[in-house]
């Protein structure tokens, strides 16, 4: 199962604890072609997805990209406003960031 790094928990809690986002909103990865991902924020799981919850973050993991996260980690970086999220294998320092 996907995990998230504590710098990833604050991102996400953070982005979705804004009025413009539902209560019950969370970040949803999904795939995009091979082994690539798409990140947005969305109102509700879709039928089939992963839901992780941690520390006020939630995340949403499509059930086609779940398989191929299990040994990964979702760590973040934050550049003023922006935040730029990257996978990592679980337990490794070495990631690939992709801003969002």
């Amino acid at each position: 199962m996907l995990t998230l790094s504590p710098s990833a928990v604050d991102a996400v809690d953070s982005l979705l604890h804004n009025a413009d986002v539902p209560e019950e909103a969370g970040l949803r990865i999904d795939t995009s072609g091979a082994a690539q991902f798409t990140i947005e924020i969305a109102p509700e799981p879709a039928p089939g997805d992963q839901v992780i919850e941690e520390g006020g973050a939630r995340v949403f993991v499509d059930a086609e990209a779940a398989p191929m996260l299990d040994n990964a980690e979702l760590d973040a970086r934050r550049d003023g406003n922006q935040v730029a999220f990257g996978l990592t294998q679980a337990g490794s320092q070495d990631s690939a960031h992709g801003g969002v």
